[in-house]
């Protein structure tokens, strides 16, 4: 008798131990201190009409579409930096020749225009926005 007891104690202590304690939302406010919070790039992006266009039609998908890559450049050196290089030639202490380059290699996944505007000389303004959530922290360890 005394062994079921002692079973049904076990059983009861094995079930006690496995409550689930429900989860508590966050309190409104700051986040703590070194807690990654969501983060919204705005960028502008502009382009030109190319000379070499077949049709006005062309011109302006060819416009907007050079707009919108320079808005994703312009975000992506928000999020990611720039790289830059620099080289310069001299001689007989005169500056022949500077070069300079920038670079931005990485890739952005989620941006939207959110506003186009078409100026008068054929050129477009795109503006981008994009949200930097949780995913793109751990990009960097």
């Amino acid at each position: 008798m005394w062994k079921k007891g002692l079973v049904l104690l076990f059983v009861v202590t094995l079930f006690a131990g496995c409550y689930i304690v429900p989860i508590q939302d966050a309190p409104p406010g700051p986040p703590p201190q070194g807690q990654w919070v969501p983060v919204v790039l705005r960028a502008t992006g502009g382009g030109a009409p190319p000379e070499k266009a077949i049709n006005p039609a062309q011109a302006r998908l060819m416009t907007e579409r050079a707009a919108k890559l320079d808005g994703y450049r312009n975000l992506l050196e928000q999020a990611y930096g720039v790289a830059i290089r620099g080289k310069s030639t001299v001689r007989d202490f005169v500056l022949k020749n500077d070069t300079i380059r920038s670079r931005v290699e990485a890739y952005i996944r989620g941006a939207k225009v959110t506003d186009t505007e078409y100026k008068e000389d054929g050129g477009v303004e795109v503006k981008m926005e994009v949200t930097l959530g949780y995913d793109f922290v751990q990009l960097f360890p």
